[in-house]
């Protein structure tokens, strides 16, 4: 057997042990789990609404829930839900652990700033948000 045709042999393998392990990867990554389901908060600044930073990009946002949904008025300090108020039991902490909490963050010490929130609830105490905006 010549030089060349060892060479070429070993490539053969190789090129399918590479794509064996390609096949392999991807039949055994598992894509992330869908975010729940997100539904528009209303949150208007000031009041005593408090902002706590978490010591990197992610803020805790603590409201107070306001009496009817979004159209009925949002005093200062208070968030709800567009088509109602919030139930007893849900969380009044909004809770955001992405970079996007700069875009609206500085709006929430103004009251007469509001901020639109895509949010759930996660069943820890917060409301996380997905996005900003409705």
């Amino acid at each position: 057997m010549t030089l060349l045709c060892k060479f070429s042999k070993l490539t053969a393998i190789a090129t399918i042990f590479t794509a064996t392990l390609a096949v392999a990867d991807t039949a055994y990554t598992q894509p992330a789990p869908p975010l729940p389901q997100s539904y528009p908060m209303t949150c208007r600044g000031g009041g005593t609404l408090s902002i706590v930073n978490d010591g990197s990009d992610g803020v805790q946002i603590r409201f107070q829930p306001a009496d009817g949904a979004a159209p009925q008025g949002v005093s200062p300090g208070e968030c709800t839900w567009s088509d109602r108020a919030l139930r007893p039991g849900e969380p009044t902490t909004i809770c955001d652990y992405n970079t996007n909490a700069a875009q609206y963050v500085s709006l929430l010490v103004q009251s007469n700033q509001y901020v639109i929130l895509q949010v759930y609830n996660d069943g820890r105490g917060c409301m996380r948000v997905t996005r900003v905006g409705p």
